[in-house]
């Protein structure tokens, strides 16, 4: 597999692993906030600093995108295993009339086949929307960054 390929798989796989976990991550973080532990707030949501308001309003505001996202990988999550593992759940069932068949590999081909176009259209456009617009939510309720880059400094000179 090139190397550019991978990348974009790495790459894919975090935005939906992320966007996945942005609904139970939330009220976590948001806790943990309030309770005086920003740093570790800081470490489920992606190293910014959090204040217990911000992270309340993050969880808030970030509903309307954030259980569209857990809903939508749920059920690509649950259908991944359904379709790629087809022959394990249909095995003992009368087959022969399902998609693909007669055979047990044309019905497995099809039905893997046409849940990994489905899963690539759903990862590459819906969730990777939903995911940008978490990561700019977030960006713009957090506070800013308290470590500064020697060029940040520089410029503060």
């Amino acid at each position: 597999m090139p190397a550019d390929r991978r990348t974009t798989t790495r790459t894919t796989t975090r935005t939906a692993a992320l966007a996945f976990l942005a609904l139970p991550a939330g009220p976590v973080a948001t806790g943990l906030a309030l309770t005086g532990r920003p740093e570790r707030a800081a470490r489920l949501w992606g190293g910014r600093a959090w204040t217990g308001p911000r992270a309340l309003a993050r969880v808030v505001l970030g509903l309307p995108l954030d259980v569209p996202a857990f809903l939508l990988l749920g059920f690509a999550l649950v259908n991944s295993v359904r379709n790629v593992g087809y022959p394990l759940w249909y095995a003992g069932t009368d087959y022969h009339d399902a998609w693909g068949g007669p055979t047990m590999a044309g019905i497995w081909a099809v039905h893997a086949g046409g849940w990994a176009l489905c899963l690539y259209v759903l990862l590459r456009w819906p969730v990777a929307w939903l995911a940008a617009a978490q990561r700019a939510l977030g960006a713009r309720l957090a506070l800013p960054t308290t470590h500064t880059t020697p060029a940040t400094q520089a410029r503060q000179r």
